[in-house]
């Protein structure tokens, strides 16, 4: 086992289990959303193996529900890591792109573009909780979700702490 996949094996249950503990309802479901990743992953190598010579199909399944799962988090959530974690996975997206277009990405390459940005996407993940749990500390409370109504420009961030705002 490489250094790489030592350090996702220690981030991976590291960065879980503290969202799911310590994290608020984004963080829960950036949670799930990588566990549903791997998952159908795992699921998917059972019947296509995986590969890098062409356009892995599992590895692109995979990449798109993260593309959908933290996109939806990012328009939806309070926070600023799922906009992190939706950018890396359209990183990963675009390398099956790149490797389906064949413009000459060796397959070294590859698998690099595609399992790297996921890699950062879950220490993104990592770091969300732990500012949530700073926020919390400092504030009493963290808002989990935007609120898209018209009256939300008046919205406090932090209910029953003074405005810094005017």
């Amino acid at each position: 086992m490489g250094s790489e996949q030592l350090a996702f094996f220690l981030l991976l249950p590291l960065s879980l289990i503290l969202a799911t503990w310590k994290g608020g309802a984004p963080e829960r479901y950036g949670a799930l959303v990588i566990v549903a990743m791997a998952v159908i992953q795992r699921i998917a190598i059972v019947f296509v193996p995986s590969h890098f010579v062409s356009v892995d199909p599992a590895a692109l399944v995979t990449d798109f529900v993260g593309l959908t799962g933290f996109g939806i988090l990012a328009v939806q959530a309070r926070r600023i890591w799922p906009i992190w974690a939706a950018s890396l996975q359209l990183l990963s997206v675009s390398a099956h792109f790149a490797r389906w277009a064949d413009i000459g990405v060796p397959p070294f390459v590859y698998a690099l573009m595609r399992g790297s940005p996921t890699f950062v996407a879950l220490a993104a993940l990592l770091v969300g909780t732990v500012l949530h749990m700073v926020r919390l500390k400092r504030h009493g409370a963290d808002p989990s979700w935007q609120n898209w109504s018209r009256g939300s420009a008046s919205y406090d961030r932090y209910p029953g702490r003074p405005s810094n705002r005017w």
